[in-house]
């Protein structure tokens, strides 16, 4: 979905504070909501009870972030956060009016009825969630919340003195003499001064330090933190028994020698620089993929390989035209970090997204919510936006880019442009003069603005200064955050006066001014490997859970699960069909049979990130990305235990253990758990296990392919009657199509359907239909999103028939909007069609269109369909091979928490 990135901003820069808000009442949403599935919304007897329950829950949930004192928005002039704000409301008249539901603009705008008056913005709330309110509304509104929000402070951010925040004075290191003499309670075990420091904390809270964990666990930590692949069996056993006493720093030397630790690594910066192979949404017939989008992702995977300096990063990722302008040692494809972003169709946005991932990736700093006011919070008025503005908008590609040293790279304009504040962040409302210089609050007054072409390389010179007492602590807590699962400071990409210091501080101070005198990554890792704060067990007693539950003292190391990258390279591994091949383009990974590429070479589509990515917690390619959050969602294990390219894994698993021990059937069941836990079974594991593998194979499911429920192809539309259905005979460029040739003569056109969306063809003799054929007797229902993002022409028509069925009819122009949920009966063989026919006009009638669909049998039986996931050119039926009793083993196996876990 579409949103204006000035939109995206607050919501990202101001989710963690809204974490904190009334943090009781969003710990009571799991419960409200479990009620939700057991009482009707009217059997609450006590109203006040029921906005508690339901009502306050919902609106912090879905409202907060855009209209409240905490978020800093109002949009539209309303608040949601107090009783009297709802009650006086806005521009369009009281948010709500007790008893009348109807008559409140809330309603009206969580309807989505009315164009223009559509929240929230990004998704309809699903129907429970607009009945809650509506009854809550119609009950007499009952809200017990006073203006409860202090007042905002009277000095402004941009007058408040920067050295009076924690983060905004440079680090120094710690007194490691001092900590010892005034310290009683350093650990036995302690390493380092941060040690000491954890130790003293700790001892101050009253609770105890953990002791440093086995040494299988420490290698299986290591392992997944610096190449995010498991040890095999025999090297937890090789270090088991190895008694050095530096044997732990020798297997980190050795792992961070191995390029797997930069592959590992590279995808952590990934995440930051928002790396994607394509720009994103485009007009039609505009070539989506970045072209050498693989080269800035190979540079990265270099630069950590190579330990390359992080201040020579910086400069080459903000101005490698500069630093290497042939390209001579790769260093100028390194500006993908600024251009690997969406390309949106307004340039505006495009630089917001490019400002965002410079000031939020390398200084912590929420730049870009000074794009239309100065900064709610922090001391950035807007013209420092705008200066930023000016040196990006002075950045452009190369004219003959296909000659250029790095089709990632950006270069001076000939003739610098000059830039004005764009008041309110209209471009039609200028204001005075932005010249191109760094943040007025770290800069001193007599600093002259930058001389240097667009100010690239001036810019990249100030983030990484030796009195810039951002860079160093924002990097140094990402990776302390990726080796030791939470990171010091809990929100990555915003250190400003809103967020508060480490519990120890000291411990993120000392690091980064030690990073500053050499900038080494490798050496960086080493010392923070080499603490007992790395190193120890990750159980605590309840004593210690309750008074430190957070685990601020860094007493105790944290559980961790396997990400996307880790469990499904982890399954390559298992399967014995991993390949090793180092850098190169990107791969699909998504196809029914296993890809044997590592995930970091996946092939990342921005527009239409596959279901699989998003099921497993992937960063949004959308937008820069703090880190990673983690959920467990049904989708998980379904596709664990259902998808083909698992199976196959499985199969792989089981071949090889029976190629090595094919009659002896405890000794595959051993190698099996060797292989998959590294671990000997235990001897009742062993037992039940060669049972199972023993017993007899049951018959298997039916085996149906989603792909050949799905036609795609032409028809005429005409009175609400759907005719002369023909498909599609081409299939060309992700595309199905008339012919080869496109556009088509005659009546056709641009007729095309894709994984998203397509183009109709000329009038209703030349509408486009996408259907999906019902395997089953039951009850359908259909969801998803369409769209029509032009601003031009006269939109589309779109249509959805169920069993012959108009169910929705609707005109698409300029438009993005969540579809209704449809419900109909449907026998087997009958169709869900997707119409999408052209006005009068020809020109612009491109339209997304994304749907999911679920038919549920008398008996249970459920099958689920996505016209993005499920979409197809010209294939064979593959059938899916039947495992036997070994295979089912290696599943369940795949499937298990000790597999996906790393401690």
């Amino acid at each position: 979905m579409f949103v204006r990135r000035s939109y995206r901003d607050h919501r990202s820069s101001h989710a963690r504070h809204l974490s904190e808000l009334d943090s009781k009442w969003v710990r009571s949403l799991s419960l409200g909501l479990v009620a939700s599935l057991i009482f009707p919304v009217w059997a609450c007897a006590d109203d006040t009870d029921f906005f508690e329950a339901k009502v306050r829950p919902l609106l912090i949930e879905r409202c907060y972030e855009c209209h409240s004192v905490e978020s800093g928005e109002s949009m539209g002039d309303y608040r949601l956060d107090t009783a009297p704000a709802m009650r006086t409301g806005g521009s369009r008249g009281a948010s709500i009016v007790p008893g009348d539901a109807d008559a409140s603009v809330l309603v009206r705008a969580i309807s989505y009825n009315e164009p223009g008056l559509e929240m929230p913005p990004d998704e309809k709330l699903d129907d429970d969630e607009i009945e809650i309110l509506k009854h809550w509304i119609n009950s007499g509104a009952a809200d017990p919340r006073t203006d409860e929000h202090p007042p905002e402070e009277s000095v402004s951010p941009l007058s408040r003195d920067v050295d009076s925040h924690w983060a905004f004075v440079p680090p120094s290191r710690v007194s490691g003499t001092e900590l010892r003499e005034d310290s009683v309670t350093a650990h036995p075990f302690s390493s380092d001064l941060i040690d000491d420091l954890s130790a003293k904390y700790a001892g101050e809270l009253g609770i105890s330090v953990s002791e440093i964990a086995d040494r299988d666990t420490l290698l299986r930590r290591l392992h997944f933190d610096l190449s995010g692949l498991p040890p095999s069996y025999d090297e937890l056993k090789s270090f088991r028994e190895d008694r050095r006493p530096d044997a732990f720093q020798r297997r980190v030397n050795r792992m961070l020698a191995d390029p797997r630790m930069s592959e590992r690594m590279g995808r952590h910066w990934l995440d930051v620089a928002r790396y994607a192979d394509t720009i994103g949404y485009t007009t039609a017939g505009k070539e989506r993929t970045i072209k050498g989008s693989h080269r800035y992702r190979d540079w990265v995977l270099k630069a950590f390989a190579e330990d390359m300096p992080f201040d020579e990063m910086v400069r080459h990722q903000l101005a490698g035209d500069r630093t290497d302008p042939e390209n001579e040692n790769g260093n100028a494809d390194a500006m993908g970090f600024i251009t690997i972003g969406r390309k949106f169709l307004s340039n505006e946005d495009t630089l917001d997204d490019r400002i965002d991932v410079i000031t939020r990736g390398l200084l912590g700093l929420t730049v870009s919510c000074a794009r239309c006011h100065d900064h709610k919070f922090d001391p950035i008025p807007t013209v420092d936006y705008y200066s930023l503005y000016n040196v990006l908008n002075n950045s452009v590609p190369p004219e003959d880019l296909d000659a250029a040293a790095s089709p990632l790279m950006l270069v001076d304009r000939d003739k610098l442009r000059r830039q004005q504040v764009y008041i309110r962040g209209q471009r039609g409302n200028r204001g005075d003069d932005a010249p191109r210089q760094y943040l007025t609050a770290f800069r001193r007054s007599e600093e002259v603005p930058f001389e240097n072409g667009s100010g690239r390389l001036d810019l990249a010179e100030k983030i990484v200064a030796a009195d810039n007492p951002l860079t160093a602590r924002v990097y140094v807590n990402r990776v302390w955050g990726h080796l030791t699962g939470r990171p010091l400071v809990d929100s990555p990409s915003d250190f400003g006066f809103r967020t508060p210091a480490p519990a120890i501080p000291e411990t993120l101070d000392d690091l980064a001014a030690d990073f500053q005198t050499h900038w080494s990554t490798q050496r960086l890792m080493r010392r923070i490997l080499s603490t007992r704060i790395y190193q120890q067990a990750s159980t605590a007693d309840a004593e210690t859970l309750t008074l430190d539950p957070n685990n601020t003292a860094l007493a105790r190391a944290e559980r961790r699960r396997r990400d996307f990258e880790s469990l499904r390279d982890s399954i390559l591994v298992g399967a014995g069909q991993m390949e090793c091949q180092y850098g190169g383009e990107s791969v699909e990974i998504t196809s029914p049979t296993i890809t044997p590429r590592r995930t970091l070479y996946a092939m990342i589509n921005r527009q239409n990130l596959p279901g699989l990515f998003r099921t497993f917690d992937f960063a949004s390619p959308d937008m820069h990305s703090p880190e990673r959050y983690q959920t467990t969602v049904p989708q998980q294990a379904l596709f664990l235990m259902n998808h083909s390219q698992l199976t196959g894994a499985a199969l792989a698993a089981a071949s090889q253990v029976k190629q090595d021990h094919a009659a002896d059937v405890r000794q595959q069941v051993r190698m099996l758990f060797r292989r998959l836990l590294q671990r000997e079974p235990s001897a009742s594991e062993l037992d039940g296990a060669v049972a199972f593998v023993q017993s007899e194979v049951l018959p298997p499911l039916v085996n149906a392919d989603p792909r050949e429920l799905w036609s795609y192809g032409t028809a005429k539309w005409e009175n609400k009657q759907l005719s002369e259905f023909t498909p599609f005979p081409v299939f060309d460029k992700n595309g199905w199509q008339i012919e080869a040739q496109y556009p088509s003569p005659g009546a056709f056109t641009y007729a095309r359907l894709t994984n998203e969306g397509g183009h109709p063809g000329h009038g209703n003799n030349a509408a486009v239909v996408r259907r999906w054929k019902s395997p089953i007797d039951g009850v359908v229902k259909v969801i998803g999103m369409v769209g029509h993002r032009a601003k031009q022409g006269d939109g589309i028509q779109s249509v959805i028939r169920i069993a012959g069925e108009v169910v929705f009819d609707e005109k698409q122009f300029s438009s993005n909007r969540p579809l209704p949920a449809r419900k109909r009966s449907i026998r087997k063989g009958e169709f869900v069609e997707f119409i999408a026919h052209s006005g009068p006009t020809l020109s612009h009638d491109g339209f997304f269109w994304r749907s999911k669909i679920s038919a549920t049998a008398s008996d249970g039986l459920v099958v689920e369909a996505n016209s993005v996931d499920d979409f197809s050119g010209p294939f064979q039926k593959t059938e899916t091979p039947q495992l036997d009793r070994l295979a089912q083993l290696a599943q369940v196996l795949f499937l298990t928490n000790e597999f996906a876990f790393v401690d």
